[in-house]
């Protein structure tokens, strides 16, 4: 491990957490598709200080819905270390917009994967709403939905008028399309399409990581189509899939070995100046972190 924090370059950023708090004082929603243990601001400050990593994106999760109060109190106790994602409705008005971009945010999640919404048309209507609202903001627009809704909208987030990123590889080995034909697909949607991709997450695609050459083989496609594109992710502390059944009874992260994250996009990236865009530069652009050891950008 400390051989591995002493290669990433500095400022490196983690693009995909979430932070989940004392219940009692940010409370999560009604009808939740799970329920999460305790992950605050202090054991996330301690997973990036354990790893070398420099900054973080808090990424407003699916249990709380648009109370974004945990997500922005994590950003503001990472003290400039941190930017949020955040779920809000579409009708949001510039107030409530600006007031969120003071805090910290500087995207927009859509959950679709998370509450199971296969509907291409609901999706397109969804993705048009945001768009359409986040065009003059300065904001972008991230997905996190299955491999076959964004495979169906490639024109319409391709022409959305603002950034877009797909989470999580984009779920390229779930449901009926074969890994191999998804994995072409998402190069079309980033090299093609111009959007933003989450190198985060590839449990959620393949059953075992360090075992999937394919997936190894779509980072080496992506790095050389379009590296400027491309972002990493651990998504810690790994919610959501390990369920217990229970509402009331907290789940249990999934255990998963960050370092080994790390390593792995390394090993797949292997250029020491595609893997710094991927950690430092394309972040900093994205979420208006200031250069490494300044303050965040406005």
């Amino acid at each position: 491990m400390a051989a591995l924090m002493e290669a990433l370059p500095a400022g490196s950023t983690d693009c995909h957490t979430h932070a989940f708090g004392d219940p009692a004082r940010f409370p999560f929603m009604p009808g939740r598709s799970y329920t999460p243990g305790l992950a605050d601001a202090d054991q996330l400050r301690g997973f990036l200080d354990d790893h070398g990593l420099a900054r973080v994106v808090v990424v407003q999760p699916s249990v709380y819905g648009t109370d974004n109060g945990c997500t922005l109190d994590a950003v503001r106790r990472m003290a400039g270390r941190a930017r949020a994602v955040v779920v809000v409705h579409p009708g949001i008005g510039d107030a409530a917009l600006a007031d969120l971009h003071e805090a910290g945010a500087r995207g927009v999640r859509l959950n679709l994967a998370t509450t199971g919404a296969t509907d291409v048309d609901c999706a397109s209507a969804t993705v048009a709403a945001f768009a359409r609202r986040l065009r003059c903001s300065a904001w972008h627009l991230q997905i996190f939905a299955g491999h076959e809704v964004l495979w169906a909208l490639r024109g319409q987030l391709g022409g959305a008028g603002v950034p877009v990123v797909i989470d999580h590889f984009g779920l390229v080995g779930l449901k009926e399309t074969p890994l191999a034909t998804a994995a072409r697909n998402i190069v079309h949607l980033v090299e093609g399409e111009g959007l933003h991709i989450k190198l985060s997450a590839p449990q959620r695609s393949v059953a075992d990581p360090d075992d999937a050459p394919v997936l190894a083989d779509l980072v080496g496609a992506l790095v050389a189509a379009s590296p400027q594109r491309l972002l990493w992710g651990s998504d810690w502390p790994h919610p959501g899939r390990v369920r217990t059944g229970d509402p009331a009874t907290p789940e249990a992260f999934e255990a998963v070995d960050d370092g080994r994250a790390l390593a792995r996009i390394a090993g797949w990236v292997r250029d020491e100046a595609a893997l710094r865009r991927i950690l430092v530069d394309n972040p900093q652009a994205l979420y208006g972190f200031g250069p490494e050891g300044g303050a965040p950008a406005s």
